[in-house]
Order: C-alpha cells, then structure tokens, then sequence
C-alpha cells in the first residue's frame, strides 16, 4: 500500500517524518528537531510530509499529552498522522519524537493551534490545539 510516508528518507529501513530530520540530513526517527517543529507552526507546514497543511489539522502523542492539550509532535495532515500511527504504533520502539514508546497514544483533530514556545532556553517546543473537533485513543 502506498502511503504519504513513502518518499520520506529512511532509517533503519523505515521512513522518517519531516520534522525528525535535521537540516544537515540526520535522521532520528525519537526527536523532533526544533527548527523544523518551528518552521512548521510558523509556515503551516506537516509535520509528516512538510506539504502545506489543509483542514482539519491533526495532532498525535502520548495520553499524556492529548489530556494536557499540548502535544511536542508538530501539526499534521490527518493522513499523514493516520498513515504514521498505522505504520509505527504496532511495531513500538523510539519512533514519531518519543524516546520511550507510548502505551496508549492520543490522535487529535482541530480547526487551528497555537505554537507554545519554551520558557527557558533549550526547552520544547509544544502546540496547543485550540477548536478540537475529535479526539480517538489507540493502542
């Protein structure tokens, strides 16, 4: 099956999102690199695929994450977020900017989000999602 992930570079023979590839063309598949979540938020740009984004957007990460309304993975096409958590959930390991895979992961979908910039330096970056339209636990 075809999917939005296919062109992406790989490691490890799988692809790697967008914004877990540093400028310099390092590929970590469990960190977000900050420029790039940036440059997402600020261009309205996948976090997936780094196409412009459309509506709805959606948002993925932790339980944890999804009940304190701030995720640390970039804004997303829902396809690019349903093809990611289809591809890499059932195989767990360090994957889609966590270290330590989740035991249950939120998918969010919204009509906009804001960018929460850290409070000291060398903090994470985070999004808000704000006109939450649907939210699904998978595990």
């Amino acid at each position: 099956m075809t999917t939005v992930l296919d062109g992406r570079p790989k490691s490890g023979g799988l692809p790697v999102p967008f914004v877990c590839e540093d400028d310099d063309g390092a590929l970590d598949h469990s960190h977000v690199v900050k420029r790039r979540a940036i440059l997402c938020a600020l261009s309205r740009i996948c976090g997936i695929c780094g196409d412009p984004l459309t509506r709805p957007i959606a948002f993925f990460g932790p339980d944890s994450e999804g009940e304190a309304g701030l995720f640390t993975f970039p804004p997303m096409h829902v396809s690019c977020a349903q093809a990611a958590l289809d591809l890499f959930v059932p195989i767990g390991g360090s994957h889609l900017g966590q270290v330590e895979p989740p035991l249950r992961w939120t998918l969010l979908t919204t009509g906009g989000f804001d960018l929460v910039r850290p409070t000291r330096r060398g903090g994470v970056v985070r999004f808000s999602p704000n006109s939450v339209l649907e939210t699904h636990a998978i595990e």
